[in-house]
C-alpha cells in the first residue's frame, strides 16, 4: 500500500561544504529508500539543496552522513 513519507538527508559535498535535502514522497514501503534518494538528489544537482551557507552551492562527489526518513500518521 502506497503511503506518504518525510525525508531528510544530509552530509558533505566534494569540495567539504555541508548539505541537506528534505520533502515528501508517497511510496510502498519496499520503494521508499529509493525515492528518498531519488528526490534527495534531483534537489542536490539541481540546486535545491540547503548548502552550508545560503547561496553556495556545491559539487559532488556527494557523501551521506544521515537518512531519516518518517511515515506521515494520517
Amino acid at each position: 500500500m502506497k503511503k506518504t513519507y518525510t525525508f531528510e538527508i544530509s552530509g558533505t559535498a566534494g569540495d567539504g561544504k555541508i548539505w541537506k535535502t528534505s520533502g515528501t514522497i508517497g511510496s510502498e514501503l519496499a520503494g521508499v529508500f529509493n525515492a528518498a534518494m531519488a528526490a534527495s538528489f534531483a534537489q542536490l544537482t539541481g540546486g535545491r539543496a540547503v548548502f552550508g551557507k545560503p547561496g553556495d552551492g556545491c559539487r559532488g562527489p556527494y557523501d551521506i552522513d544521515r537518512v531519516l526518513i518518517e511515515q506521515v500518521r494520517q
